[in-house]
């Protein structure tokens, strides 16, 4: 019995761990002591599980006091669909100018790990073009200091980074982790090796080349010199990084080999295997797969969520996209670019005191893209070439119903006589 019992205990921890690595690929021992632990003590196993599931390399400093999960985009195109986002504000996600300035700062910090937001930001000025006269670069500046302050692979002191939004004469002491800061970029090739004049698409396609599965990209398995153990061994990347990784996977999204693995009771039982081992409960449908992990432990975003006006008229469009047909089952339907906006343009006339910024027509239009762009990103709707949305066999699972009164005032509620309204309903 104390066998059992022991065994139980350990693949409660593993699995655990696993989720909390899937949840924050880099892992902090300050900021989940216990998750940490778990990932020390069972290090090796970890190590060899990620790389037989997912192809992905793990690696822990118990010294240095961090995991570093090394996550791929699970095909041969860069997965744009789970951007870096700022951790002020709204966290809108990074554009193309703050991910230039988080490769430059973190260059320069690597070289001098102990400067303070001044001297660093003149240290990049002509690389990057950064005016720091201007107000919206020392915010980008800013949010790209504040996530690597997160990671802590930066500590800030005497002082506050925010203080250099106001002006650029704010200042503070920064010491760079430079072991943390080795270990964000994901290659398996020394990014030194590359040549002085290679070209930026050219050194993102050899930075990114996985060499394990053959000739090529893993997208290039078919090619020859691909031997059978190495296609397999895509295939079960493949499949494992879209499991565990994305909301839900559905069989017209995989390749033709990838749905033949998955067809074969072995390839099953494997999949089934590693999933159970992780701590999800696998679904199984005629569609697709689905982990779902009961203890929301590897879960980043939350849909639907408390997280504003863009989640809240995503939920709300989940009705038009589904059939209203009489009985349990409903369809995902297609939206033309005019349904959507008459459905979008109903949900404001309903509630006339909601989403005040977006009410001209414009902020309409940038508030439905955000929550197509939701509804995609958690696999429940897909955008059609010609700027409509349809409806995906996931969305099924959600419906708007009557709301649950709790005492407090919801968006389906009337704002009191008097009351003033804000941008968010509480």
């Amino acid at each position: 019995m104390r066998s059992d019992v022991l065994a139980t205990d350990l693949a409660a921890e593993r699995s655990r761990a696993i989720r909390l690595l899937l949840r924050s690929p880099m892992l902090n021992s300050e900021d989940q002591p216990d998750g940490f632990r778990d990932v020390v003590r069972h290090h090796d196993w970890l190590v060899a599980w990620f790389d037989d599931t997912c192809g992905w390399q793990l690696t822990i400093d118990p010294g240095a006091g961090f995991a570093r999960l090394a996550k791929r985009s699970r095909g041969a195109k860069v997965d744009v669909s789970r951007p870096l986002r700022r951790s002020r504000g709204g966290h809108q996600a990074f554009d193309r100018r703050r991910y230039q300035l988080l490769c430059l700062v973190a260059a320069q910090l690597v070289q001098h790990p102990v400067t303070t937001v001044g001297l660093l930001a003149r240290a990049i000025c002509a690389e990057a073009g950064l005016d720091t006269s201007r107000h919206r670069e020392r915010v980008a500046l800013v949010d790209v200091l504040r996530t690597l302050i997160e990671w802590q692979a930066l500590r800030a002191s005497g002082g506050t980074v925010d203080d250099f939004v106001e002006t650029e004469e704010a200042n503070a002491l920064l010491q760079a982790d430079t072991m943390r800061l080795h270990r964000l970029l994901v290659t398996t090739v020394a990014p030194s090796s590359l040549a002085d004049d290679v070209s930026p698409v050219a050194a993102a396609v050899y930075l990114g080349a996985e060499p394990r599965y053959g000739r090529g990209r893993e997208a290039d398995a078919h090619q020859a010199g691909t031997d059978d153990e190495q296609r397999l061994r895509r295939i079960r990347h493949m499949i494992g990084r879209r499991l565990v990784d994305d909301p839900v996977v559905y069989f017209e999204d995989l390749d033709e080999e990838e749905r033949g693995y998955l067809d074969n009771p072995a390839g099953r039982q494997w999949l089934r295997s590693r999933v159970a081992e992780a701590g999800f409960e696998l679904e199984e449908r005629s569609d697709g797969l689905l982990a779902v992990d009961p203890d929301a432990l590897a879960t980043d975003l939350q849909f639907p969520g408390p997280h504003g006006n863009a989640h809240q008229l995503a939920l709300l469009l989940v009705d038009d996209l589904l059939t209203r047909a009489d009985g349990r089952h409903r369809d995902p339907v297609e939206l033309t670019p005019a349904q959507l906006e008459q459905a979008v343009d109903t949900v404001f006339e309903r509630f006339p005191n909601w989403a005040r910024s977006h009410r001209d027509r414009d902020g309409r239009q940038a508030l439905t893209t955000e929550a197509t762009e939701l509804l995609e990103a958690f696999g429940l709707a897909r955008r059609t070439p010609d700027g409509g949305v349809a409806g995906r066999a996931a969305i099924a699972r959600y419906s708007v119903g009557a709301p649950v009164r709790t005492g407090t005032r919801t968006l389906f509620d009337d704002p009191p006589a008097g009351a003033a309204t804000g941008e968010k309903p509480s």
